[in-house]
């Protein structure tokens, strides 16, 4: 035991810890996963947002409110838990992760998205938004399955691999107007083996329409789940 702590001392020296963001080295003390010049990048929902899907209203004032799209298209989600705005520090984080190969941001992000989760959400299973294989073979890793497996060891959770599949590659969502990105998602993500009643935690990176969790969650539902919350890094 004392050679343990003699040897982290020792490390700790020779490699202080450091911002996985900008480098630079905590003060001593600092228990945060990123440093004081970064962390007030990650700008919180504000308190006007919608509490089904987090999407930020406009107004400044407090309102509880659904979204119009959330009134007239019930998600079959029951709720969205956002990190934050995904802008500023928070949209470079996630970029250098989800593009860079930063893998080693997953415990760092996901110890902050693990805060703004209830502690008294029941979860039986947590599954990432899957990548088709061949994105996959491009990338190397699936970045929310990264998210999932350090929510998992958070919550105590098991994290479902690959129970939840995408079976066609589509064209990427970004710029798509939200009819297109859920055309361009029918019938692409399926299940295997069905469920048994769990109640699931849905775990992405970036949330902007919702036309991935909302396909991801139906198929979910529809293969045997109970209820289905979503977890995301940034919600645009």
């Amino acid at each position: 035991m004392r050679l343990n702590r003699s040897l982290a001392w020792l490390l700790a020296q020779l490699f202080p810890p450091a911002c996985p963001l900008c480098s630079q080295t905590f003060s001593a003390g600092w228990t945060d996963p990123f440093c004081s010049d970064c962390l007030p990048g990650f700008l919180p929902l504000p308190a006007a947002h919608c509490p089904c899907c987090a999407l930020p209203f406009a107004a400044t004032e407090n309102s509880a409110h659904l979204c119009g799209r959330c009134l007239k298209q019930p998600p079959p989600f029951r709720k969205v838990h956002a990190l934050g705005r995904f802008d500023s520090s928070l949209r470079d984080a996630v970029h250098r992760f989800k593009f860079n190969d930063r893998v080693g941001l997953d415990r760092p992000l996901g110890t902050l998205l693990d805060r703004v989760i209830p502690t008294d959400i029941d979860i039986d299973l947590i599954v990432p938004v899957p990548l088709h294989r061949r994105r996959l073979q491009e990338r190397s890793y699936n970045q929310a399955l990264l998210l999932a497996r350090e929510l998992a060891r958070r919550r105590q959770r098991p994290v479902a691999v690959d129970r939840l599949l995408k079976g066609a590659e589509t064209a990427a969502q970004q710029g798509l107007p939200a009819r297109e990105r859920e055309r361009n998602l029918h019938r692409v993500f399926h299940v295997q083996p069905p469920l048994h009643g769990e109640r699931v935690l849905l775990v992405d990176d970036v949330m902007t329409t919702g036309a991935t969790v909302r396909a991801c969650s139906r198929v979910l539902l529809d293969a045997g789940a109970t209820a289905v919350e979503v977890a995301v890094i940034g919600r645009a």
